[in-house]
């Protein structure tokens, strides 16, 4: 399906655009190679949570090289520490959309380092390349993704397309930390009319995700040897019991359960959670938990929910003794959950349309590969910006050792997403 030069009318969104068909030819000479030792660069430096400001500033010079308009964000964490991410932006004539692709450049962590990497048979900053996988940490999540929306700004910069809207790479901090570099980019009021975040689910259109939940419940009991005292692990049993087995669906109040929700069409099997830590501590017992939300729910609802559950505990053994604490630390924010975007969105329509012209196939539409993930997408959805998820990689299991991506996967991602913002970004708006 090619685009002719001169007026074209939007499919899906009724709205005129002017399109050249440079674009065209732009992707198709586009050298795939470019875009895999993209990601392999960004592999190389290492972006721990909370530790981003090295892959920040090598973003930020790898755009201005480009001719990108440059922003380098200073972010507070909750700490009195800072980090930097990066912000690049085209500019458009002002009379379309404007559209913002992005991606996070925090990669998952434990303790500061790769999960069991004494297991790994590649080097986690290699970014080896072998069978048609592209190894390394963050491989995935998501410098993969965040490689696909840098080659695809710059695709649309070579074309010299007229664009009517902004084209922005938003290239942020800590979403595996709450979403703290989206909020910062949302605070310093940044409102793109759309935003595709690549996360990585495996090139499916992502219209809705699930929110998070994460806190502690810490349980006080005694401290002594050889004589019977209150021993908070025996209490804390409770509070595992009462919570469902690792991430199958919780059941409602009204179903005899203890959570008021209302199940979402879109997200079967869930809400859903899992105790994720013990930590024992003298008289001290206190658990980590993560409960994936659906929308409806709220920290509020949640934290509601989980005190009277914690309150009836305590009516029946009045040496049961708690602290509930959400969020599970000042640093970390939790995710909310949001509606779905209109599948009759331009966002939609346009980003189904390219994916058809590149796969020759239709994607899938919904929660997709990625349901029980969470995303940026719930902080931007907060503010009014539509917005979906649609990136590479497929994920068989998470967390992964010698985490790896398919690489005609970033190559695809990056062909669709360069077609999505040419043309969403060349439309005019309607008067």
């Amino acid at each position: 399906m090619g685009w002719g030069a001169g007026w074209l009318r939007c499919l899906g969104c009724g709205s005129e655009r002017i399109v050249n068909t440079s674009i065209e030819d732009v992707i198709a000479e586009f050298n795939s190679q470019e875009v895999i030792e993209l990601t392999q660069q960004l592999i190389r430096i290492p972006s721990f949570l909370w530790h981003e400001s090295e892959i920040g500033n090598w973003i930020a010079d790898w755009m201005q090289q480009r001719g990108f308009l440059v922003e380098i964000q200073t972010v507070p964490l909750r700490d009195g520490r800072v980090t930097h991410q990066a912000i690049g932006t085209l500019k458009g004539d002002g009379y379309g959309p404007s559209l913002m692709l992005c991606g996070h450049t925090d990669t998952s962590d434990w303790g500061g380092r790769p999960f069991r990497e004494e297991q790994w048979t590649h080097n986690p900053f290699s970014g080896d390349i072998v069978d048609g996988y592209l190894y390394g940490l963050g491989a995935i999540n998501m410098k993969a993704g965040v490689a696909s929306i840098l080659m695809a700004a710059e695709l649309v910069r070579r074309s010299g397309i007229k664009l009517r809207g902004d084209l922005i790479v938003g290239c942020v901090v800590a979403e595996t930390g709450g979403g703290v570099g989206a909020l910062h980019l949302i605070e310093e009021g940044l409102r793109p009319d759309y935003c595709v975040v690549a996360e990585a689910g495996n090139l499916d259109v992502g219209v809705i995700s699930v929110g998070y939940v994460q806190g502690k419940a810490r349980i006080k009991g005694e401290f002594k040897h050889r004589v019977p005292y209150i021993n908070p692990i025996e209490k804390i049993t409770r509070v595992i019991n009462a919570l469902s087995p690792s991430y199958q669906q919780l059941p409602s109040i009204t179903d005899g359960g203890w959570l008021r929700y209302a199940a979402h069409p879109l997200l079967p099997g869930f809400p859903a959670m899992a105790v994720r830590n013990i930590e024992h501590f003298q008289d001290t017992t206190t658990l980590t938990f993560d409960l994936r939300i659906v929308p409806g729910m709220t920290e509020e609802s949640v934290r509601e929910d989980m005190t009277r559950l914690l309150d009836q505990m305590g009516h029946e053994d009045t040496d049961f003794r708690y602290e509930l604490i959400i969020p599970q630390s000042p640093q970390q924010p939790n995710m909310p959950a949001r509606e779905a975007t209109s599948i009759e969105s331009p966002l939609v329509s346009e980003l189904v349309n390219a994916h058809q012209t590149v796969t020759g196939h239709f994607p899938v539409i919904g929660a997709g590969h990625r349901i029980g993930a969470t995303a940026d997408t719930c902080h931007f959805k907060g503010v009014g910006i539509t917005c979906v998820e649609y990136g590479p990689g497929h994920i068989p299991i998470w967390p992964m050792v010698d985490e790896r991506i398919e690489i005609a996967q970033i190559v695809t991602a990056t062909r669709v997403l360069a077609r999505t913002a040419a043309s969403l970004c060349t439309t005019l708006k309607a008067e």
